[in-house]
C-alpha cells in the first residue's frame, strides 16, 4: 500500500491527512508546541509520522503546509510558530533519509486542495481567500501554485485598503486583514456599537455573532457586514483586475456565512471590478479544514504524476 502524509501546520494545531492508494484514511490533529521558540513542532510532526507507519506501507512522500513564506526546503519565517528562516526538510532527514518532502504555505496549500479536490475542481485559474483570525490567499495559475520570487505571492491580506488605517502585525497600516478577517470584523463592531442600541453590546462578541445578528436584521450589525463586504470586494476586485482569474473562492471560518457573505460581496465585486472581468465566477469553500491537507497530498501526487 502507498501512503502519502498530508500535514497542515497551524498556531494551534497541527492537522495530519494519511492518504492510502490516493484516498484520505486517517485524519487526525495534534497540538502545536510553541514553547522554545517552536523547536519541538517539526520532531513531533515526524515522530506521529513514524509512528503512524506501517510495516507493510510504502511512504511515497510527505507534504507540509506552513504558516508563512515558504521558498525552496525552507520557510522564511512563522510568526505564529515562533520560527524565523527555518530549513524544514534538512531536519525531516533525521527521520526520513530518502522521502520525498514538498513544502508550501498553508494558503496555498488550502487552494491547491479546494482546486483539485474541492469547489474549484476542473478550474485552472483559481484565486482563493481564507478569511479566519487573519487573512490568507493562494493563486492557482495553470493549475499550479503560483509561489512568486521568494515564496510570498498571495499576501492578500495586505493589500493596503486604507492608507491612514488600523495598524496590522506585518508593520504595515490599513491592510485588508485588519477589516474583514474575522478579528477585524469584529473590531468594526465594537468601533461601531458604542453608544447605540444594538444586541452587538454583549460579552465575548465573535464573528459569528455579528453575521448571525445581521441576518435577524439588526442595524449595526447589518452595518459592520455592509462596511466588511465592501472592503472585501474593493481587495478582490484589485487582485481580479491584475490576475484575471476564472474563480474565487472564499473560505476559512468567515466564510462559513454563507451565502450571505458571498451574495453581497458578488454584487459589490461588479461595482469595483474592471468591466471585462465582472463576470468572475465565485464559490464558497468545500473541503472546510480538510483543504490544506488535501493541498498537502497533492504536492507529492503531482511530482509523481509528472515524473
Amino acid at each position: 500500500m502507498n501512503v502519502i502524509f498530508g500535514v497542515d501546520v497551524g498556531g494551534t494545531e497541527i492537522k495530519i491527512g494519511k492518504f492510502i492508494d490516493d484516498k484520505l484514511m486517517v485524519k487526525d490533529v495534534i497540538a502545536t508546541d510553541v514553547s522554545n521558540s517552536g523547536n519541538n513542532i517539526l520532531s513531533d510532526i515526524f515522530k506521529y509520522l513514524k509512528a503512524h507507519l506501517q510495516k507493510d506501507e510504502k511512504l511515497l512522500g510527505i507534504g507540509i503546509g506552513l504558516p508563512g513564506p515558504v521558498k525552496g526546503n525552507k520557510v522564511l519565517g512563522a510568526q505564529n510558530l515562533g520560527w524565523k528562516v527555518k530549513d524544514v526538510v534538512s531536519e525531516a532527514r533525521e527521520y526520513f533519509p530518502q522521502t520525498l518532502i514538498r513544502l508550501s504555505n498553508d494558503a496555498n496549500a488550502a487552494a491547491l486542495g479546494e482546486s483539485y479536490y474541492g469547489a474549484a475542481k476542473g478550474f485552472k485559474n483559481v484565486v482563493m481567500l481564507t478569511m479566519g483570525t487573519g487573512l490568507g490567499g493562494g493563486l492557482i495559475i495553470n493549475g499550479h501554485i503560483y509561489e512568486g520570487n521568494n515564496g510570498s505571492s498571495g499576501e492578500v491580506g495586505h493589500i493596503c485598503i486604507k492608507k491612514n488605517g488600523r495598524k496590522c502585525s506585518c508593520g504595515l497600516n490599513g491592510c485588508l486583514e485588519q477589516y474583514v478577517s474575522a478579528t477585524g470584523i469584529v473590531n468594526t463592531a465594537l468601533e461601531l456599537r458604542l453608544n447605540k442600541d444594538t444586541l452587538l453590546n454583549k460579552n465575548d462578541l465573535t464573528c459569528k455573532d455579528v453575521f448571525d445578528l445581521a441576518k435577524k436584521g439588526d442595524k449595526i450589525a447589518n452595518e459592520v457586514v455592509e462596511e466588511a463586504t465592501d472592503d472585501l470586494a474593493i481587495g478582490i476586485a484589485s487582485i481580479c483586475n491584475t490576475l484575471n482569474p476564472e474563480l474565487v473562492v472564499l473560505g476559512g471560518g468567515v466564510s462559513k456565512a454563507g451565502n450571505f457573505l458571498l451574495e453581497k460581496v458578488v454584487s459589490k465585486f461588479e461595482k469595483y471590478a474592471f468591466y471585462s472581468i465582472r463576470n468572475t465566477s465565485f464559490t464558497l469553500a468545500t473541503l472546510g479544514n480538510d483543504a490544506g491537507i488535501y493541498g498537502c497530498f497533492h504536492l507529492i501526487k503531482e511530482y509523481f504524476d509528472e515524473n
